[in-house]
C-alpha cells in the first residue's frame, strides 16, 4: 500500500464479484492524463492483497461492511474526515476515458460538483453514445429540480469538492431506501449547482435485465419497481420542501393502489416508448 499525499482522490467501492472488473479498473486510472490523486477503495468483504498484479498507484483500503446504501453513508463519513480537496468517484466495474479526471479536476476549479456524459454498453456492445447529451447541454448548469423524476448523478460520472461535504449533514435512512446515489445528490443539489460536460465519459456496463439499464425501457416490471423505488425516495426527501412531499402524496397513491398503477402503466408504456429516461424515470408525479 502506497503514501498517501495528494490532494484529490478517486473513490470506488469493491465487494467480492469486483474481482472480475478490478485489473481493467486500474488499468484505466494508470492510464489517466492527470497522475495527480490517491486511490480510495472501500472493500466490503473484498481484500487487495490477494490480487495477482501490481497496482501501480498510491491507495488506500478502508473496509466496510452493511447493505450498499450503508456503505455508501459510511464511506461518505469518512471522506469528510480526510484532508482531500476534490473527490472523483468511479463505480469499479465501469470503464472511462483517459481524459476524464483532467477534464473534471479543471472543471472544479471554477464549480463545487460535476458530472460527465456517458456511453451505454451492454455485454461489450455500444448500445446508446453520449447518452446524457440527450438531456443537457455542455457546461449547462443544473440544480436539484433536474432530479425531481429521475436522476443523472452516480458515483460513476461525478465529482465534488470536498468542502461541500463538510457543510452538508445527511441524516440516516430507512433501509428501505435503496438507491442512495439520488438521495445523496438531491441533498447535495438542494444548495449547489452541478456542471455538466461532454468532453469526457464513462462507458457505463449494464444489463438489459437490470433496473438500472439505460436507456431505460418502459415495461410493466420497470415501471412497478420504479414506483417502489421512488417512493421510498420521496419519503426520505419529503421534508425538503412542498414539492417533494406532494410527489410523496402522489407516489402514496400509486404505491398503495395496484390498479390506479397498472392504469397508469399501460398508458406510459404506450404513450412514452419512444422517449428518453434516465435512472428511475418514466413516470412523473
Amino acid at each position: 500500500m502506497s503514501k498517501i499525499k495528494n490532494n484529490s482522490c478517486v473513490v470506488t467501492f469493491l465487494y467480492p464479484k469486483s474481482e472480475k472488473f478490478i485489473k481493467k479498473f486500474v488499468s484505466c486510472l494508470e492510464k489517466q492524463t492527470y497522475k495527480k490523486f490517491d486511490v480510495l477503495f472501500f472493500c466490503d468483504n473484498f481484500d487487495l492483497s490477494n490480487l495477482n498484479f501490481k497496482i501501480n498507484l498510491k491507495y488506500k483500503c478502508y473496509n466496510v461492511s452493511g447493505t450498499i446504501p450503508q456503505i455508501r453513508q459510511k464511506s461518505i463519513k469518512k471522506l469528510k474526515l480526510l484532508h482531500y480537496k476534490k473527490i472523483f468517484f468511479c463505480d469499479a466495474d465501469d470503464l472511462f476515458k483517459s481524459n476524464r479526471i483532467k477534464i473534471l479536476n479543471d472543471l472544479l476549479k471554477k464549480n463545487k460538483v460535476v458530472f460527465n456524459d456517458i456511453d451505454c454498453v451492454n455485454k461489450k456492445k455500444l448500445t446508446k453514445k453520449n447518452f446524457f447529451s440527450n438531456f443537457f447541454n455542455n457546461n449547462q448548469k443544473i440544480n436539484y429540480k433536474h432530479l425531481y423524476h429521475q436522476n443523472f448523478l452516480g458515483f460513476s460520472n461525478t465529482a465534488l469538492k470536498t468542502e461541500i461535504l463538510k457543510k452538508i449533514k445527511f441524516p440516516n435512512l430507512s433501509k428501505k431506501v435503496t438507491i442512495y446515489d439520488w438521495y445523496f445528490w438531491s441533498i447535495i443539489l438542494k444548495k449547489n449547482k452541478a456542471c455538466f460536460t461532454n468532453k469526457t465519459k464513462t462507458y457505463y456496463k449494464t444489463l438489459s435485465s437490470s433496473y438500472t439499464c439505460l436507456p431505460v425501457k418502459l415495461t410493466k416490471k420497470y415501471l412497478t419497481n420504479s414506483i417502489f423505488v421512488k417512493y421510498n425516495f420521496y419519503r426520505a426527501m419529503r421534508k425538503e420542501g412542498k414539492t417533494y412531499k406532494k410527489m410523496y402524496l402522489n407516489c402514496s397513491i400509486l404505491y398503495t393502489n395496484k390498479i390506479i398503477l397498472l392504469k397508469l402503466i399501460k398508458t406510459l408504456i404506450l404513450k412514452k416508448k419512444n422517449k428518453y429516461f434516465s435512472w428511475w424515470g418514466g413516470i412523473e408525479l
